[in-house]
């Protein structure tokens, strides 16, 4: 079904048929694309949620329509390089997602087509680049085709009725096709781009009326205009648009002809004529594809690595730092799984994503974290999540975490760089007024001291990372003992920072120590550690509940903010292998919840072994094996990591039960309580995807930044030694041997370039 190509960061596939579309995303940053093995997807500028070009139909039948196709006529045979969506298949097909391209070759009585699809950072626009070549003399006659939809996803769904007859698709000139959304009210009409479909080939004729081009009762699987051989011609002004050329191709045996269809956006007419004219320069779309592998070649590396274990070299090197990058550009906003119509930038999952792209790119990573700044209030709390491209108001709702996953992403900046100088940027607040990163995050702090509950631990607020333990403090007393792990997590780096500035940092560490002796005292249960506390003070993750007795983030996290006493740590982490561990991952919770803690008021609606009640919750996995590794466990922390490598989770699984990705990490596994037991749900846009890279590198790997230099304290089964890795840090090149467990530490020293260390 699929084969790695390591060598030049690919991953190809042999047979459409894949159990759900397994996807890729094409982006330059404002113009992006999400493709699938089979050429479905959907396009977008900046937000798909206000700036949606094309039709994709989530979860219904068939699956994985619409897209970008190319149709090929070759006398009475009709067929697509991408394979989808005509019933009448190449002779031999193939695709493959490549880093920031997809890529189809496929081949059907003597005419082979090569279709490489990839956004570039010259224009935007979704470029595919149609190399054709035959066995024989012949005309071909190609059709290159898109079903455009309303930019507002969501209001065409409820008003299409109305808002489509606003709508407008037309010929400027006789070769490129516009097509404009302008409907009453919508949002930034100043902001909201044309849409223009234009190739360097000539065009024999064109459609912009979808129903002209598929016909009654027909669908991409068979166009009438494709069979009868010609476009008619029609524009559209109200109704239902879509793009579609007609090239006549004439071939000659052993040739190769190149075509190039560009798929863009630009603010005027003007405009569009200057782009598409840019387009059709001879050395456009080569120059172009350049630079995309050229930026995937730099940012990758700078973290590469040789070990043993293939599999994980091939996430580690290639895959996961790829999902991870999409990851801190998409936050969880569109994807197979997530229709990109109700979520914004999240300050809780955005602020995690961060932390991996830290190592590659510090502006970026800074900008983004700015971002998240201006979310928080004078008083130290966030908004929830915020729309800043589409405008829309923030959800404003206050969980007990957003805050803290600030000052953590700020250290991790501020460690990397080995400066100060981040702290005095100034952002403003969302509530008024403006104060330095410094500021910022110290009133994290301040909020979250200010708001402890009766037993001394954070106020759960209206959730903490579980979202669904807000039934848990509906009125307000309801606490969180893993938001005090977590606090304890930040206070001592946001301690360390305070050091660093000259300014005294004791207050945060006895803070430390009043939540520590909490966790010991009162969250302990005698084998594990308490999840939560409720309203009516009800120990939620308690070996006296019946049911959901043991939680996994508690006992990670008693080892990750190192406030759990040691021996506690230790009998914590065994429970977690006693109790949640299975062959796919580990469970979120243990048992799995039906009618807890009432069967008139239940915590949750999920089914056993389904989302938050009991699945593998792999983002929940990673700070798992982080604990393990900071135990120096080093056999279990390769059991939790390599158990959740794509390829092996999917394998073990097997593929039509997984269903998902086998390159990318998903969001959750349906557990052992589940008849689907091995279910991978929600894949690409989770935040497993940074912090399985921050598990790995920072903590297996063992290499991470410090203030004065780079640590290197590994924690490596015999299945992933002896490792090579090299590191970029501060702009030196270090080339990292390990062939054993040892702790050693390398001053930094300004100016060195390259650097070879021995363990």
């Amino acid at each position: 079904m699929y084969q790695f190509h390591n060598e030049v960061r690919e991953i190809s596939f042999d047979n459409y048929k894949t159990p759900t579309p397994w996807m890729n995303y094409l982006s330059n940053g404002t113009f992006h694309t999400m493709m699938s093995q089979a050429g479905g997807g959907v396009a977008f500028y900046k937000s798909p949620q206000i700036w949606r070009i094309n039709h994709y139909r989530f979860f219904h039948l068939p699956t994985d329509r619409s897209g970008f196709y190319t149709y090929i006529k070759d006398g009475e045979d009709i067929w697509c390089p991408t394979n989808e969506p005509c019933r009448n298949k190449p002779e031999q097909w193939k695709s493959t997602h490549g880093m920031g391209y997809t890529r189809f070759e496929a081949e059907k009585k003597g005419v082979a087509v090569t279709a490489n699809y990839f956004v570039g950072k010259l224009e935007n626009a979704l470029i595919w680049n149609l190399k054709l070549t035959s066995k024989e003399d012949k005309t071909v006659t190609i059709f290159p085709y898109v079903e455009l939809g309303m930019m507002e996803f969501m209001r065409e769904l409820q008003w299409q009725c109305y808002n489509k007859h606003q709508l407008s698709a037309y010929a400027l000139g006789d070769d490129i096709l516009v097509y404009k959304y302008g409907v009453e009210t919508q949002p930034k009409p100043d902001e909201t781009p044309l849409v223009y479909f234009a190739c360097n080939a000539p065009v024999a004729s064109y459609d912009c009326d979808r129903d002209e081009f598929v016909g009654s009762y027909r669908s991409e699987e068979n166009p009438v205009r494709v069979e009868e051989g010609a476009c008619s011609g029609s524009t559209l002004y109200g109704g239902d648009p879509c793009f579609a050329l007609q090239l006549n191709v004439e071939l000659k045996a052993g040739e190769e002809k190149e075509i190039n269809i560009f798929l863009g956006t630009a603010m005027t007419e003007e405009e569009i004529l200057k782009c598409v004219a840019h387009c059709r320069e001879n050395d456009f779309v080569e120059k172009s594809f350049a630079i995309v592998k050229e930026e995937w070649d730099t940012f990758l590396s700078k973290f590469q690595c040789e070990i043993p274990d293939k599999d994980a070299e091939t996430m580690i090197n290639i895959w996961n730092p790829y999902q991870a990058e999409k990851n801190f550009k998409f936050s969880r906003n569109i994807s197979y799984y997530a229709t990109g119509t109700f979520r914004g930038v999240g300050v809780r999952d955005t602020a995690q994503d961060i932390l991996s792209m830290v190592p590659f790119d510090l502006r970026r990573a800074k900008d983004k974290l700015n971002l998240l700044f201006t979310q928080q209030y004078q008083d130290g709390h966030c908004n929830h999540y915020c729309f800043p491209t589409e405008g829309w108001e923030p959800v404003t709702r206050i969980h007990s975490d957003n805050h803290l996953w600030l000052v953590m992403t700020c250290y991790h900046i501020v460690m990397e760089e080995g400066k100060l100088d981040y702290l005095d940027e100034v952002v403003e607040f969302y509530d008024g007024g403006q104060a330095t990163v410094w500021e910022h995050i110290k009133k994290s702090i301040d909020f979250c001291l200010a708001n402890l509950g009766e037993h001394g631990f954070p106020l759960m607020l209206s959730s903490d990372w579980n979202d669904m333990l807000y039934k848990v403090c509906r009125k307000g007393k309801g606490e969180s003992i893993w938001t005090s792990m977590q606090f304890g997590t930040v206070l001592p780096m946001i301690a360390e920072l305070a050091k660093l500035k000259g300014e005294d940092g004791q207050k945060y560490l006895d803070i430390y120590e009043t939540q520590k002796k909490l966790v010991n005292e009162v969250a302990w249960d005698g084998d594990w550690f308490r999840r939560c506390i409720t309203d009516e003070g009800r120990f939620i993750g308690s070996k006296e509940e019946p049911q959901a007795k043991i939680w996994l983030n508690a006992q990670s996290w008693s080892v990750i903010s190192k406030m759990g006493d040691p021996e506690k740590q230790e009998r914590a982490m065994d429970c977690v292998k006693e109790y949640l561990d299975t062959d796919l991952g580990i469970k979120k919770i243990h048992p799995s919840m039906k009618d807890y803690p009432s069967k008139e008021d239940p915590l949750t609606y999920y089914n056993k072994g389904c989302g938050e009640n009991g699945s593998v919750f792999c983002h929940a996995n990673t700070w798992a094996i982080i604990a393990e590794c900071m135990l120096k466990h080093p056999e279990r922390a390769y059991k939790y990591y390599h158990q959740l490598l794509p390829m092996v989770a999917q394998a073990k699984a097997g593929e039509w039960r997984y269903k998902a990705e086998p390159y990318v990490y998903a969001s959750n596994i349906f557990g052992p309580e589940s008849d689907k037991f091995g279910l991978a749900n929600v894949s690409w846009l989770t935040g497993t995807a940074a912090w399985m890279y921050i598990a790995v590198t920072q903590y297996m790997f063992g290499i991470r930044a410090h203030y004065d230099g780079l640590e290197i304290d590994p924690c490596l089964a015999p299945e992933m030694l002896p490792a090579k890795v090299t590191r970029e840090f501060r702009g030196c090149r270090y080339e990292i041997t390990i062939t054993k467990n040892e702790k050693v530490f390398i001053p930094y020293e300004e100016g060195r370039t390259e650097l070879k260390v021995e363990i």
